[in-house]
């Protein structure tokens, strides 16, 4: 008896480990992407324009990101966009595209920023179309993530509408059943990328046959490790975009029809991933298989918790700023902007050129600016009141500050605002220097003006990497902490230097920032 019942019980144990699915289990799972996105945080401190990828990784799969990780990445574009224009490629809508999914990821409006429309290019049908088929997907995915409007394209232009993307994608489907570019066999790259920008409308029957088409492509065209070859060469991103695309289809990791020899893609995927949570392309690091890797173990952490899909953004909760009565957007530039001589090539010149262009600070000349001249409280008090397009009003407030002074309304709306404050005894003290942490914390409380929470959990975090954050004063450690946090405080610096004066470049980088941030600039 006791032999039948051993004998029963081993059958029992083989067949229940036959009937587990294959594939990664969760907490593989759940610790592989955490690494990835850990690592994507640490190599990608302040994310700027080019990082949307990192971006809409770490925060569609809802990963620990530091505090204003996001404000970073806003200002960035915002910033490029001044600096070109709005312009962010003359030939390529995907950068568009690319953009629009990270800004809606981080709950922005693509709409406008910096007063640009960044939809407004992806509304011309035939510069979406012309590179190929991924671009149109792409396209597609981007106005499709927020539910977006197309704009009206315009005039001279091929005006756009998603049935139109989605019968030039079904176009250029192969007779295998995939899609490639520049070759008559199926790409499972290319493949995967336009099953995801169809996955939402496959209520159309035409539609519906193409994916089931392109699906058994597919999976056909997977190895027996369970990973692909692209090009001849077996990669981590074509992996990664298969995962995306099963997650966008809805089909699980686990389905039969993707998994080879007991191994699933995402198995297959694991594999790639390094010790320091990075992915590699063939055997060593790179930048963008790692960035792919972490937007597609995102969207497997969506699928196991039941979240929507990765590109689909309607969970997404909408940021909004609402300035204080009185802080208004500066919606124009001036005529003629100002051409400094002094500030070609330094890190402040964008900044100073921008503010510049909108009349929010003058030079000290006509063609100079003299950007590392130090700055006074009264002149101070004149650039945050301008900035913030507040309107200047002389009250009496400080015994040291004359009405007839050319300062006088400045220093008394900045007062009133809670922006500055006086030195005690009822004084300003104009012409007094403004020092690195004063300026954090006027420029922190300029924040909360237009809407913004500059407080921040862990100020001490945000601090630690700077060699002499012990230096910064008790009153002064909130603000310092989220002028260095939101990059409005010098990238790459090593050091706070809390009591050294600050410069007139110095003063423009942190409000240029502060306003693209706060959308007051278009």
């Amino acid at each position: 008896m006791k032999r039948f019942l051993t004998i029963f019980l081993t059958l029992a144990l083989l067949l229940g480990l036959f009937a587990l699915p294959a594939g990664a289990s969760s907490a593989a799972l759940d610790t592989a992407a955490k690494k990835a996105a850990a690592f994507a945080v640490s190599s990608v401190p302040h994310p700027g324009a080019g990082d949307d990828w990192a971006v809409i990784g770490a925060v569609r799969g809802g990963f620990d990101i530091p505090e204003h990780w996001t404000d970073s990445y806003y200002r960035a574009i915002a910033a490029k966009l001044q600096e070109t224009d709005g312009v962010l490629s003359k030939t390529r809508l995907t950068e568009y595209a690319r953009v629009v999914l990270g800004l809606t990821a981080i709950g922005e409006n693509p709409r406008n920023v910096a007063g640009y429309n960044l939809l407004a290019p992806l509304a011309d049908y035939d510069a979406a179309t012309q590179p190929g088929v991924t671009s149109a997907a792409y396209v597609l995915l981007a106005l499709d993530c927020g539910n977006y409007k197309i704009p009206t394209v315009e005039e001279g232009k091929t005006q756009a509408t998603r049935p139109m993307y989605v019968d030039f994608m079904l176009g250029q489907q192969l007779s295998d059943g995939g899609w490639a570019i520049g070759s008559e066999e199926a790409d499972p790259d290319v493949t995967a990328m336009v099953l995801q920008a169809l996955a939402p409308y496959q209520e159309s029957t035409p539609v519906k046959n193409a994916v089931a088409l392109g699906v058994t492509r597919l999976s056909a065209l997977q190895n027996d490790d369970g990973g692909y070859s692209s090009w001849g060469y077996t990669s981590s991103e074509s992996c990664s975009q298969v995962v995306l695309t099963l997650c966008a289809l809805g089909i699980s990791m686990d389905d039969s029809r993707f998994v080879k020899n007991g191994k699933s893609v995402l198995d297959k995927l694991l594999t790639y991933q390094l010790s320091d949570g990075s992915f590699c392309h063939d055997d060593s690091f790179d930048a963008y298989a790692t960035m792919q890797a972490l937007c597609a173990l995102a969207a497997a952490v969506r699928q196991a918790g039941g979240k929507t899909a990765f590109f689909t953004m309607t969970d997404v909760s909408k940021h909004i700023h609402t300035p204080q009565s009185g802080v208004t957007a500066h919606t124009s530039r001036l005529a003629e902007t100002p051409a400094f001589t002094d500030t070609k090539g330094i890190a402040a010149q964008q900044a100073i050129e921008t503010l510049a262009a909108y009349g929010v600070l003058n030079g000290m000349t006509k063609t100079t600016f003299e950007p590392a001249a130090n700055l006074t409280r009264a002149q101070f008090a004149k650039i945050v009141v301008g900035a913030l397009n507040l309107t200047p009003e002389y009250r009496g407030t400080f015994k040291d500050v004359a009405q007839s002074a050319w300062y006088a309304p400045y220093v008394d709306t900045a007062a009133a605002y809670g922006i500055v404050n006086g030195v005690g005894d009822g004084k300003f003290n104009p012409d007094g220097a403004i020092t690195v942490q004063e300026a954090a914390a006027m420029t922190a409380r300029a924040a909360s003006l237009c809407g913004m929470d500059p407080a921040l959990e862990h100020p001490d975090t945000a601090l630690r990497a700077y060699s002499d954050a012990s230096r910064v004063s008790s009153w002064a450690k909130l603000s310092m902490a989220y002028c260095a946090a939101s990059g409005l405080w010098a990238q790459g610096a090593s050091a706070l230097t809390p009591t050294r004066q600050i410069t007139r470049g110095e003063i423009a980088q942190m409000l240029c920032g502060l306003l693209l941030r706060a959308n007051l600039l278009q």
